[in-house]
């Protein structure tokens, strides 16, 4: 089975920014003025802005299911709006985990797919057509993970 690097690290991006979204979306809505709801919507928005550029960049649309995530997260951040503060705050602590987990994941998929690439490179003794996965994406989530790692220090 023949693995294509550049389509996944395409689609690694297409998903990263598609869940950025959907977290940015309900952010929006919460409407909290408190100063973790506040550093939470710009990280998310920096991050979604960083990842809208790199798809730019890049020449790839949003994922599809990327706008029903955006959706999503809006009628999540207007529900969240009236519950409880510590139901959402559990919620998100939930969140960020499960977002650390898949920052992870990629990073160590992408990691080993440059070492795949590389070995490839060295064995046919020419370089590839193209360069996947990017040091630039790369690079992206070990940003993102410490980030999330912090975040989530802050709350325990």
């Amino acid at each position: 089975m023949a693995v294509d690097l550049k389509k996944r690290t395409e689609y690694f991006i297409r998903d990263l920014h598609a869940r950025e979204a959907m977290r940015l979306g309900c952010y929006r809505q919460i409407g909290s003025t408190e100063n973790r709801e506040l550093e939470l919507r710009e990280r998310k928005s920096r991050h979604e802005a960083f990842l809208k550029d790199l798809l730019r960049k890049r020449g790839l649309p949003p994922i599809w299911y990327a706008r029903v995530l955006y959706i999503f997260g809006h009628i999540f951040g207007l529900v969240a709006a009236r519950l409880p503060q510590s139901w959402v705050a559990w919620f998100e602590d939930l969140l960020e985990f499960w977002i650390l987990m898949r920052y992870k994941k990629y990073l160590r998929e992408m990691t080993l797919d440059a070492a795949l690439r590389s070995m490839i490179e060295s064995v046919q003794l020419k370089r590839l057509p193209h360069n996947e996965p990017a040091e630039d994406a790369i690079r992206l989530l070990e940003s993102y993970i410490q980030e999330q790692e912090l975040s989530l220090q802050k709350i325990v």
